[in-house]
């Protein structure tokens, strides 16, 4: 729960400004990089793939935004009132956005980078405010 705060707190600053380094351990290994807002996660990725060539690369720079937006249509029918006793939005974000990705499945020449990383908050098993050396 204090994970997700954390990323509540990124997620909450307009301006996308706010950043912090981690390290996830999740299954298959351990992934470790700075936190950044869905939004600014939505924004990188659209102007990553904007400047490919091809019409799929237009469609792909288009789909976080289009999940966002059914995302916040289910939110929506779940808080209204006659969702049942369960309704209600839950204020904490599922996922993580992480920039400048690295994932180490503990053998040496098995580290991926990623520009984007994006996973869910429930998989994270364990969790440092700190990126290795």
């Amino acid at each position: 729960m204090e994970l997700q705060m954390l990323v509540s707190l990124v997620e909450k600053d307009q301006e996308d400004r706010s950043h912090f380094g981690v390290s996830l351990n999740i299954p298959g290994g351990v992934i470790y990089g700075n936190v950044i807002s869905r939004h600014a996660y939505v924004r990188v990725w659209e102007s990553e793939l904007r400047g490919l060539p091809g019409a799929g690369a237009t469609s792909l720079a288009r789909l976080p935004k289009l999940i966002d937006e059914v995302l916040h249509e289910e939110r929506a029918a779940a808080a209204s009132p006659g969702a049942g006793a369960g309704g209600g939005a839950d204020p904490l974000p599922r996922w993580v956005h992480l920039q400048d990705a690295r994932f180490l499945t503990g053998s040496s020449n098995q580290t991926m980078h990623y520009a984007l990383w994006r996973g869910r908050l429930a998989d994270v098993v364990g969790w440092s405010l700190s990126i290795p050396s």
